[in-house]
């Protein structure tokens, strides 16, 4: 079922940004192709290691790590509206630069761990590096697509290996989950778009502190209990 949600949401990625991804057809597009290339190596690269290491498993298993996760998510998007934090240029996208690349590649790099946003950690990354927020925003999406195609091709090569097996989903079943999933994707995106072209982002955070704070307390009780 993931494979389908994961397809979803890279059409509706694709769809939302299909203009600026056509323009990478363009030889003027050059550099920002470029710099979302190098800016994806660094989760590549995170993800295959925890991958054949079987560390990803352990991260995925605590929900205490989970809670610390959102706490960190909604820490750093606070960050973002504080204006002396950010830095004084506001870069366009077709003028990021490699120091900018770099540090939204890392942050997506450690938004492998359960509980930070990949979304929200990239955004932020980038505004506060100094790119403008909506180009940080279409940054963070553009990088969305390989890393989402890469899941997706490291999930039908498991599927192969199992051969392609879809049980206990009818095609119906995945057919609707791919729908759902590629309406509420490109939902989702107008609404971010629009909340970040007023440069609040940090409105998110106040529901992540509330998510982490009480899965914290319920993790406490239930070990208290046991």
């Amino acid at each position: 079922m993931s494979i389908v949600l994961h397809g979803g949401s890279l059409l509706a990625i694709a769809v939302f940004y299909f203009k600026t991804l056509l323009g990478f057809l363009k030889k003027d597009q050059l550099h920002l192709l470029t710099m979302v290339v190098i800016a994806t190596i660094p989760a590549a690269v995170a993800g295959l290691l925890l991958k054949k290491s079987g560390l990803i498993d352990l991260l995925f298993g605590d929900m205490l790590s989970l809670a610390m996760g959102f706490l960190i998510t909604a820490s750093v998007l606070r960050l973002t509206g504080k204006e002396k934090l950010r830095a004084k240029s506001e870069t366009d996208l077709k003028e990021i630069s490699l120091r900018q690349a770099i540090t939204v590649g890392l942050a997506q790099a450690v938004a492998i761990i359960p509980g930070i946003s990949r979304s929200g950690s990239t955004i932020a990354a980038g505004i506060l590096s100094g790119i403008k927020f909506e180009a940080a925003a279409t940054f963070s999406f553009l990088l969305a697509l390989p890393v989402i195609a890469g899941a997706l091709l490291l999930e039908m090569l498991d599927m192969f290996k199992t051969g392609f097996q879809i049980a206990p989903f009818t095609l119906p079943q995945l057919i609707t989950a791919f729908a759902v999933s590629a309406f509420c994707s490109f939902a989702s995106l107008i609404l971010l778009v629009k909340i970040i072209r007023k440069k609040k982002l940090s409105f998110f955070s106040w529901y992540l502190f509330l998510l982490g704070a009480g899965i914290m307390i319920w993790q406490i009780i239930s070990i208290n209990k046991g």
